[in-house]
């Protein structure tokens, strides 16, 4: 079988075997001239001297013969490099989003975490996805709409992750009670706090050691376990309180209905005007028909004169 082998590459082939062999015999020439010298020692440095001076001059010349060929290498290796990672380009963003995961404590399985605008429960994760249980948004619930979204790890790398208190631990609720009709500000804010109170206490003494527990391990101070009440107004002048209860994540959809129900009810917002009474309705006819028949007399009277 006939090989092809280009031109310049047989004629770099033939200058490398002509310089390797006159390397090698100059060595051999350098060799032969220094043994012939009787102290060992200064022998032993020339020879070592000698190696490394052909060795450093059989590179260079390699190098020189080769560079235009090793260049190219170089070139199309780069080419091809390039486009791999511009292929691969996903994979490796998502193998490293893992790698930050994994480096960073982010989220485990079972923690409740929000990801690229999704809500959701995390069930699996691997080195290129995240596979996470879609929930509710924050306020409308805990229980899980049955729907699985699976997200690629390198959203990891653009996006930020919020991962939130599981459902059986304390953590801080906030809502806002905006009301239509101008009420005392200071009544209303001590109504939501008995509200606050009468629908906290079973669970008051639990949430204040959970708080400390909390504060001390995560070495910062965070809002709880008292209910916060503060005053604002909306863009178009409503009164709008806005209230922060320490309760647990499960239960935190169902407090705040509890509480709003409970300052509705006090304030008497929502009650339609009672329906006037028989009697009142009685009375105001039987005054409009007086009234027209005076009316029709004084008419009639002066018909009479006239006529």
């Amino acid at each position: 079988m006939n090989f092809f082998i280009p031109s310049h590459i047989a004629d770099n082939l033939t200058v490398t075997v002509v310089l390797v062999a006159i390397s090698l015999a100059l060595r051999i020439a350098g060799e032969w001239v220094l043994t012939r010298r009787s102290d060992p020692v200064a022998l032993r440095h020339r020879r070592f001297k000698l190696r490394a001076l052909c060795n450093v001059l059989l590179a260079i010349g390699l190098l020189a013969i080769w560079l235009s060929e090793i260049q190219n290498m170089i070139l199309s290796l780069t080419a091809v490099l390039v486009a791999l990672v511009v292929a691969t380009k996903e994979l490796i963003m998502c193998a490293a989003g893992s790698m930050l995961r994994f480096g960073g404590h982010l989220f485990k399985v079972g923690d409740r975490i929000e990801l690229g605008g999704i809500h959701g429960e995390v069930m699996d994760h691997g080195l290129f996805s995240t596979t996470i249980m879609e929930l509710p948004a924050t306020g409308l619930g805990a229980a899980g709409t049955g729907r699985t979204v699976m997200l690629p790890n390198s959203i990891l790398l653009t996006g930020a992750v919020r991962v939130e208190a599981q459902p059986r631990h304390f953590a801080p609720h906030r809502f806002t009670l905006t009301l239509e009709q101008p009420l005392p500000a200071a009544d209303v804010v001590a109504t939501i706090n008995d509200a606050a109170d009468a629908a906290l206490a079973s669970d008051r003494e639990l949430a204040a050691r959970f708080h400390q527990f909390a504060t001390r391990k995560a070495g910062v101070e965070t809002a709880g376990p008292d209910t916060l009440v503060s005053v604002a107004t909306s863009e178009i002048g409503k009164l709008q309180f806005h209230v922060m209860i320490y309760c647990l994540a499960k239960d935190a959809r169902e407090r705040e209905q509890a509480i709003t129900l409970a300052v509705l009810d006090a304030l008497a917002i929502g009650r339609s005007a009672k329906p006037a009474t028989p009697q009142g309705t009685d009375a105001v006819l039987s005054e409009l028909a007086r009234q027209l028949r005076e009316t029709g007399a004084k008419a009639a009277r002066g018909s009479a004169k006239a006529a």
